[in-house]
């Protein structure tokens, strides 16, 4: 038997229904991206300025150039990135942001970067997910928000831009984003541009999927577990965040390697060895 709320009661019962309702109609799902810039933390403030600038810039450019309307984007800035919210009529425009906006942004950094030294490229990470977004007292809060930060933070991303210092920009999909916009080919880019990598960073541990524009992804001996130090010649290079170039025989560095099995009788010969450098 159903009892009448009354008194005290009932008016809790509204109150509670009242509040969520208003979570409810703040709860959204979108597009969220979330960029980084490489090398933030060991410049000077004129190289904190420089990129700043050029951070705005070139997302600013690419935006336009892919149809986009930034200005209509919810942006929680840190100095040396980004997280954005698109709004509901962009949000829908996910093969838009995927294909368009990182070739865009591909070329902007390309410009960009064309007659700077090494060391002062700008270089970003560029993390894209689809999911739940809600304001709170100190920015946004939702699952979505936590996917994309973890993403754009993750080992694997920073171990592609440190191995392929050439390569201005590193994007990453989260599993939803690819599988709905990559693998049914509602954007030009194949699926084999991308490579499946392991990201494990705090609480957050799902498959993602890394793009190196211009770069052949594959190609890279990138670690096969989250957190672990990446393969080959880049591997050398100090995670100091810059861009300088490895040293000039290709990054390689001097190693030498000595296997003997069972016992070795030379009364008359020679060891040699043969430098890696």
């Amino acid at each position: 038997m159903r009892v009448p709320l009354c008194g005290t009661a009932f008016r809790a019962s509204v109150e509670e229904r009242t509040a969520v309702l208003a979570r409810n109609t703040e709860f959204s799902l979108r597009v969220l991206l979330s960029v980084d810039a490489v090398g933030y933390g060991t410049g000077d403030d004129q190289r904190h300025r420089a990129i700043q600038t050029g951070l705005l810039a070139v997302l600013d450019h690419a935006a336009a150039q892919a149809g986009l309307d930034r200005s209509a984007w919810a942006k929680q800035q840190a100095g040396d990135g980004e997280l954005a919210i698109l709004p509901a009529d962009q949000s829908d425009r996910e093969p838009v942001v995927v294909d368009d906006f990182v070739r865009e942004l591909s070329v902007a950094l390309a410009r960009h970067n064309e007659d700077l030294k090494d060391e002062a490229r700008l270089r970003l990470r560029l993390a894209i997910h689809f999911g739940a977004v809600a304001p709170g007292a100190n920015g946004y809060v939702g699952k979505g928000v936590v996917t994309v930060s973890r993403l754009v933070e993750c080992t694997q991303i920073k171990n592609a831009l440190r191995m392929m210092h050439t390569a201005n920009l590193a994007v990453i999909l989260s599993a939803q984003v690819f599988n709905d916009v990559v693998v049914p080919r509602y954007t030009a880019l194949p699926r084999t541009a991308f490579r499946e990598v392991p990201v494990r960073h705090k609480e957050f541990a799902e498959p993602a999927y890394l793009l190196l524009p211009g770069y052949d992804i594959a190609a890279l001996e990138l670690p096969a577990t989250e957190g672990g130090e990446p393969s080959g010649a880049a591997e050398t290079q100090a995670d100091t965040g810059s861009s300088e170039p490895g040293p000039s025989n290709g990054g390689r560095q001097a190693t030498v390697s000595t296997t003997v099995n069972g016992n070795v009788t030379m009364p008359h010969g020679v060891i040699g060895m043969v430098w890696n450098a």
